[in-house]
């Protein structure tokens, strides 16, 4: 797999032209390209019901009912993780992605690891980015 570097703009663009069952840029570029599809690789992990959320993509794992949470125009808005998706708290809606709930909770396109936030163990809020595995200022430890 070869490295390419999109403005973050383009980046949305991309996510915001996915369709449901396409899980990377790669597969969204075929396809919008008109590229045959490669043969779908089984996923890396298995999702249980008490695994919370997994984002095998920047290793973050959330263990099962942990919130996070962000305001919007106002208003607060808190997502849990349940059942290996992330779920809108007083909704019955699921996400696999902090972008698909972002989009879902704000209709727009934004950088979601920035915009979205959790409680640590220190009682002190703290950015879902700094969760990441290539997060250079990591906060995992506070979960």
């Amino acid at each position: 797999m070869r490295q390419i570097e999109v403005s973050v703009d383009v980046f949305a663009a991309i996510w915001a032209a996915r369709n449901d069952g396409e899980n990377s840029e790669d597969e969204v570029l075929r396809r919008l390209l008109d590229l045959p599809t490669k043969v779908p690789t089984p996923p890396q992990i298995s999702l249980q019901a008490e695994d919370g959320f997994k984002d095998a993509r920047f290793r973050v794992e959330l263990p099962e009912g942990f919130e996070i949470y962000r305001v919007y125009k106002g208003q607060e808005i808190r997502a849990r993780a349940t059942k290996g998706k992330l779920q809108l708290v007083g909704s019955d809606h699921f996400f696999l992605s902090f972008n698909q709930l972002s989009r879902a909770a704000t209709g727009n396109i934004e950088n979601a690891w920035k915009n979205w936030y959790f409680t640590g163990r220190d009682g002190k809020r703290h950015s879902i980015e700094g969760l990441r595995s290539d997060s250079k200022r990591s906060v995992r430890h506070l979960i």
